[in-house]
């Protein structure tokens, strides 16, 4: 099979990094796929757009390029399903434009960036994305990823509260929900300076260990 790769989304300007946040602002391609032509969706925070790093080697554009999936990365830096990022939206505000493409799988992942909301808000607006997705494209897998971060011990409590609120609104529409666990919590050079975002090498370990956990849940990106 041909690989295509991944469809670039939306330009948006780098803010400043915030140490809690695991996702500080970062640059999202430039041009919009055209509706109704891309496999998958992913939204995200600054992790899954690649951070410091050329997009092409952000671990949703090297999925593409291992499985020949169509992908559009919609991820937005800073942002999470209650916290409007440097698009100047939360993730919420993103669907529009994924429902567009008419994507077979819509892959979402929590953020740290959610750090300070309160529990209910978060729980209210992840379960508002997920269910909004779930009438918006009936006809879609829905995918939850939990919440990276750099390793399971520093990890800050929204982490945890994060993944669980997408974990349950996941469930509730029948979708597939992955604890990831800590990818990049391995040896290895995987950190960037900031000890935040993943090194070109550490978007490598989560693009073998997205794609080796969507295998073992009977997702096949191509199909």
């Amino acid at each position: 099979m041909a690989l295509r790769g991944v469809r670039p989304a939306a330009a948006v300007s780098v803010l400043a990094l915030a140490m809690l946040t695991a996702c500080a602002p970062t640059a999202v391609p430039d041009a919009a796929p055209t509706a109704g032509t891309v496999t998958v969706v992913t939204i995200g925070d600054s992790i899954m757009a690649g951070y410091g790093l050329d997009p092409s080697t952000a671990w949703p554009a090297l999925l593409a390029s291992e499985t020949g999936a169509d992908v559009a990365n919609l991820a937005c830096s800073g942002a999470g399903f209650a916290t409007p990022g440097s698009c100047g939206t939360d993730f919420g505000g993103l669907l529009e434009q994924a429902t567009a493409l008419r994507p077979r799988y819509v892959i979402l992942q929590s953020s740290s960036n959610d750090e300070g909301v309160s529990t209910q808000t978060l729980e209210d607006a992840t379960t508002a994305t997920v269910e909004a997705v779930h009438q918006d494209l009936p006809g879609a897998t829905i995918v939850g990823l939990s919440t990276i971060w750099k390793d399971a011990d520093s990890a800050p409590e929204v982490v945890q509260v994060s993944s669980d609120a997408l974990r349950t609104a996941v469930d509730a529409v029948g979708g597939v929900y992955i604890d990831l666990g800590q990818p990049l919590s391995s040896t290895g050079d995987l950190m960037q300076a900031d000890q935040i975002h993943p090194t070109a090498e550490g978007q490598q370990d989560l693009s073998t260990a997205i794609g080796a956990a969507l295998t073992a849940h009977g997702i096949d990106l191509t199909g």
